[in-house]
C-alpha cells in the first residue's frame, strides 16, 4: 500500500472534519492562554490552559467523553468486548486529569520518600511518577490479556491507541518534568508552555479522531495509523 492510498482509507469525511474542529478549538485554547499571559488587559485565569477547571481544560474532557463514548459504540456495534480495555485506560486519563488523581496521591508518596531528587526535580515530581506509573502498570496487564486474544483489527487497533497515548504521555510528562526541573527563563518557559499544553490537546484530538474513526468506516480498515507512520517513515510502500 502506498502512502497516498493509506492516507485515503485514515481520510474519512464524518471523522476528519471532527478532527479539523479539534484542532481549531485547540488553537483557539492556546492563542487566549497567550494573549491573556501577554496582555493585562486580557488576563484571566480560566484562559489559561493549566488552570483548573479552565475553558480549556473543560474542553479537554468533552473530547475525552467523546473517546469514550466512541470506544463503547465500537465495542458495541463490531461486539468485540475487548475494546473495554480502552474504555478503561481512557477513563482513568479522564478521572486523572479532572480529579489530579497523581497530583494529590504524588504527594501522599512524596511525604514517604527521603533523599535529594536529581536533575532539579522535587519529591512530588517522583511521587507523581510513581503513582502513574502504578496505575498504568495495572491497566496494562488487562490491555495485555485483551490484546493476546483479540482479532488482527483489534490488535492494530491497540497499536495505534498506544502509539497516541505514548505521545500524550511525552507531552504530559517528559515536557512537564523538563519544565519543573530547568528554570530557563521566561521566554523559554513560554516555549515549553505552549509545546506542553498544546502537545497535550493535540494528543487527546487524536485520540478522539481516532476512537470515532471506526464509527464511520465500519468493519476492519485497509489501513491503520501505525502502517501510515511506518510508510511515511519508509518512504515507500509497504
Amino acid at each position: 500500500m502506498t502512502f497516498r492510498e493509506c492516507f485515503r482509507a485514515l481520510n474519512r469525511p464524518g471523522a476528519s472534519v471532527l478532527l479539523i474542529v479539534l484542532l481549531c478549538g485547540d488553537l483557539a485554547f492556546v492563542v487566549l492562554h497567550f494573549a491573556s499571559v501577554l496582555s493585562p488587559q486580557l488576563r484571566n485565569p480560566l484562559f489559561n490552559i493549566e488552570c483548573d477547571r479552565g475553558y480549556a481544560e473543560a474542553f479537554q474532557y468533552a473530547k475525552y467523553s467523546l473517546i469514550l463514548v466512541s470506544l463503547v459504540l465500537t465495542a458495541w456495534k463490531n461486539r468485540v468486548w475487548r475494546y473495554v480495555s480502552w474504555v478503561l485506560v481512557l477513563g482513568y486519563f479522564l478521572a486523572d486529569d479532572s480529579l489530579k488523581l497523581h497530583e494529590q496521591l504524588g504527594a501522599v508518596v512524596a511525604e514517604k520518600l527521603d533523599f535529594i531528587p536529581p536533575l532539579g526535580l522535587r519529591l512530588q515530581d517522583f511521587g507523581e511518577l510513581a503513582v502513574s506509573a502504578s496505575a498504568v502498570s495495572l491497566l496494562l496487564v488487562a490491555g495485555v490479556f485483551a490484546y493476546r486474544g483479540g482479532s488482527a483489527d483489534f490488535k492494530k487497533t491497540s497499536k495505534d491507541l498506544t502509539l497516541l497515548i505514548l505521545l500524550l504521555v511525552f507531552f504530559g510528562v517528559v515536557v512537564d518534568m523538563v519544565h519543573s526541573a530547568i528554570d530557563m527563563g521566561r521566554p523559554i518557559g513560554l516555549i515549553l508552555e505552549f509545546v506542553e499544553g498544546g502537545g497535550e490537546m493535540l494528543s487527546v484530538s487524536l485520540l478522539a479522531w481516532y476512537s470515532f474513526l471506526p464509527i464511520v468506516r465500519g468493519g476492519n480498515a485497509n489501513c491503520y495509523l501505525c502502517d501510515f507512520v511506518r510508510i511515511a517513515l519508509k518512504g515507500r510502500p509497504a
